[in-house]
């Protein structure tokens, strides 16, 4: 029974083994990174086999101007080349440390203050909008004048929906250093490409993060008034 056991054991083994060596790899120039079976790499796509969840086999393909490089059997094919017609002035070298600084950002930059803050602000903002334009109503309705506004209203204000458009804004300018413990590739310390690659995915992560949490803000605010008000 206990060899029958330890037979299964190396058999599943050794089976997980090959089947993550046979795996193959596409590298995209935003630093993405696919894992399958690549069937087809000749002409304008990439073609390979992938995995669901279950464990259901699909097909699925990449176009080859996406792709930096991919890995299959073992051996590594360089698809980008530079050319001035489509627009990539980036020497070879160039693109496979921007990507490289893509791939650590998608790995390790997370945009956690930014999201926190523009949730507190498009909180704030929905709130603060909400509460005046009461306020202006309330204060009508006194004089005999009724006068709709704010959120809950007839005529909702649309004040709080700058929050995501000047966070989004707001937080793709400025640059920042990156620090080494965000870099899985330290021999790429100090490299302009690298850099250049790292602050492309940072700078969309910290978009995206801010017109998330500026909209869960929002959201957050008018339930909260929705659920308090008189």
């Amino acid at each position: 029974m206990r060899m029958t056991l330890l037979l299964i054991g190396l058999f599943n083994l050794c089976q997980a083994g090959f089947s993550q060596v046979e795996k193959d790899s596409i590298l995209l120039l935003n630093g993405r990174v696919f894992r399958g079976i690549i069937t087809s790499a000749a002409g304008d796509f990439v073609i390979y086999e992938e995995q669901d969840k279950k464990g259901n086999a699909f097909s699925s393909q990449i176009e080859s101007y996406r792709i930096f490089s991919y890995t299959q059997k073992g051996q590594t094919t360089t698809v980008y080349t530079p050319s001035e017609i489509d627009g990539d002035f980036l020497t070879v070298d160039e693109a496979r440390k921007a990507t490289i600084g893509s791939y650590d950002a998608r790995q390790t930059f997370k945009p956690r203050f930014v999201f926190w803050s523009s949730l507190a602000i498009g909180y704030g903002a929905s709130l603060y909008d909400t509460y005046l334009m009461q306020k202006s109503v309330d204060h009508d309705q006194y004089q005999g004048d009724y006068t709709s506004g704010g959120f809950f209203k007839s005529r909702p204000s649309f004040f709080p929906f700058l929050a995501p458009a000047v966070l989004s804004v707001t937080w793709s300018l400025p640059s920042f250093k990156v620090k080494k413990k965000q870099m899985i590739h330290m021999d790429l310390l100090n490299d302009e490409s690298y850099y250049r690659g790292y602050h492309r995915i940072a700078r969309q992560k910290r978009i995206f993060a801010a017109l998330k949490g500026s909209f869960i803000g929002i959201g957050t605010g008018m339930l909260t008034y929705a659920l308090l008000r008189p």
